[in-house]
């Protein structure tokens, strides 16, 4: 089979409206070298660790997509490498893509085992974001640690007033879903902030890979169903724990956790929360607040507070079929354009040119309406 590992040609895939349009794209990857990276690192101590022959991320997972493609690792770098402000503004410009959001791009960071060491990289990622991103008017988003609350909240009130963050990225895992009480200091630093929380798929997590892992050998398994099923999970988790309740001002952003479940999760949890509503009261939040419901049905949190960035989209090839797809997953309320740049797995703006399922306003929110809504810009 051919591979599939190729650089984007802008002239001939990227339809000439879209460098028309207004374009925000919500997953775009920065890859600092790690001698640059660590050259930020504050404590003495930790750098002396994280600079031994093992380097800052040593544990690898235990799957990895270049197991999917020729070209192994490189894919990853499809596109190119982007350091720096400058090598943003050129993979923009081929993209049509008007305000890059990007990230440090570490998401093996949180499978690492030392959390005084992850700290340390955190630290250092922001920091290195701010100089040669942030502080060039590349809008930033800012690295939270999930593994330490305490210590993101110190990040979040170090980094979020600093010009050009527009949100804080973390990941979502199959372990402690976000709906979990000990992260509510982290949501209420957010929203005091006005960041959104962008939450970022990851392959495995210490100390054991994933709880079905061993059993998941392909590309397809893992990217492509265990990174939505733990996104689906994580939702409901803090749709049903009253997270929204309690933060109402609370936007998640779930990046690579798939789109299309929408249908399945609006009408499922309704119908079983309709059913067998009364467990809801002895949920921690609602314990304290004294509460006995949630506030408003279930699909109205999902609408209103949790967005979804759409690569890989994935689009039924029949328009009518399309239509009808994006209006069940509340599309218009729910979507953001990602693009996934430099992967392998690059998502250009295409679809929503050539395939005729997009009316202006649907495109339009997708491509820059409902990222302005959210984002700190």
């Amino acid at each position: 089979m051919e591979s599939s590992v190729r650089r984007l040609e802008s002239d001939t895939e990227v339809p000439d409206q879209a460098f028309e349009d207004e374009i925000i794209d919500l997953d775009f990857h920065v890859n600092p070298l790690e001698d640059e990276l660590l050259a930020y690192v504050e404590d003495d101590r930790a750098l002396d660790k994280l600079t031994t022959e093992y380097g800052a991320t040593p544990i690898m997972g235990k799957w990895d997509a270049a197991y999917g493609i020729k070209e192994g690792q490189e894919g990853l770098f499809t596109q190119g490498r982007a350091k720096y402000a400058e090598d943003v503004a050129e993979a923009s410009e081929t993209l049509a893509v008007d305000e890059p959001i990007v990230n440090a791009g570490i998401n093996n960071l949180n499978l690492q085992h030392h959390p005084v060491l992850k700290n340390s990289v955190c630290q250092a990622a922001n920091d290195y974001m701010l100089d040669h991103f942030a502080d060039e008017g590349v809008y930033t988003s800012m690295m939270v640690p999930k593994w330490d609350p305490d210590y993101a909240v110190e990040e979040i009130e170090r980094v979020a007033g600093e010009d050009n963050i527009a949100a804080a990225y973390s990941w979502f895992d199959p372990k402690v879903p976000w709906g979990n009480e000990q992260f509510d200091p982290v949501f209420e630093a957010l929203v005091e902030n006005d960041l959104p929380l962008l939450l970022h798929g990851s392959l495995s997590y210490w100390p054991q890979h994933s709880y079905v892992g061993d059993d998941m050998l392909t590309w397809t398994e893992v990217l492509g169903f265990d990174w939505p099923v733990y996104a689906m999970v994580n939702v409901v988790n803090m749709i049903m724990r009253g997270v929204f309740d309690k933060f109402p001002d609370l936007d998640v952003v779930i990046q690579e956790g798939g789109h299309w479940w929408v249908p399945f999760l609006r009408y499922r949890m309704d119908e079983f929360y309709e059913m067998h509503p009364d467990d809801i009261q002895i949920t921690p939040r609602k314990m304290d607040s004294g509460e006995k419901y949630l506030e408003r049905t279930p699909s109205e949190y999902l609408r209103d507070n949790i967005y979804l960035c759409t690569q890989p989209f994935a689009l039924p090839r029949g328009a009518g079929d399309a239509e009808n797809l994006l209006d069940l997953s509340m599309a218009d309320d729910m979507f953001i354009y990602s693009s996934d740049w430099p992967h392998q797995t690059l998502d250009p703006p295409t679809w929503f040119y050539t395939s005729r399922a997009f009316d202006d306003h649907t495109r339009e929110r997708i491509l820059s309406g409902n990222a302005k809504d959210i984002l700190n810009i």
